[in-house]
């Protein structure tokens, strides 16, 4: 993001995701990764930390990452089929919309139009606020950017203080119970 022409920048800016362009990039080990979604609660969803619970709220995802926590509220992407969009973000060789082929066209276009936005949103759903076990971006998601004039107006947060999608997968049969970090 930090090779966005001032172009990109203010279209993120107008999207009303421009605080999303200040994060700076931190690595988490795995087994750190791991700790932390061990203490994830699947039937609270809260996080578990030395014996206390934390329910992470939309003030406090809007705190950290800048996100808006006003306006409609997203509860579950909507249930609208985008065949359009999802022939046009797909990955080439597959039938998914991939992590790569979303940074690549982030990295290598010099546009700022709706392409551009629609990649950028979809980016930050599959990296930042619902990643998955998967390098891909589910399509569920596409409704959400059909209308970009509609960007703007949605409640970011609230998708992400859902249950995080991680832990709500079925295929991770190993996060079945709550654990404390270590040296607690």
């Amino acid at each position: 993001m930090n090779r966005f022409s001032d172009e990109q920048k203010a279209a993120v800016e107008k999207a009303g995701l421009g605080a999303l362009l200040t994060l700076k990039q931190i690595k988490i080990q795995r087994e750190l990764r791991k700790q932390i979604a061990d203490c994830f609660d699947l039937e609270t969803g809260e996080f578990i930390f030395c014996g206390i619970r934390i329910k992470i709220t939309m003030k406090e995802v809007e705190h950290i990452l800048g996100l808006p926590s006003q306006g409609e509220e997203i509860k579950e992407p909507p249930k609208i089929h985008v065949p359009s969009l999802f022939d046009k973000y797909k990955c080439k060789e597959g039938s998914n919309i991939t992590h790569k082929t979303l940074k690549d066209y982030l990295m290598s276009k010099e546009t700022y139009g709706d392409d551009f936005i629609r990649n950028f949103v979809l980016y930050t759903i599959g990296f930042y606020l619902c990643p998955t076990l998967q390098p891909h971006v589910k399509s569920k998601y596409l409704g959400l950017i059909d209308n970009i004039e509609n960007i703007k107006n949605l409640n970011w947060t609230s998708l992400m203080t859902g249950l995080p999608e991680p832990f709500a997968a079925p295929k991770r049969p190993t996060i079945t119970q709550t654990t404390q970090v270590e040296g607690c």
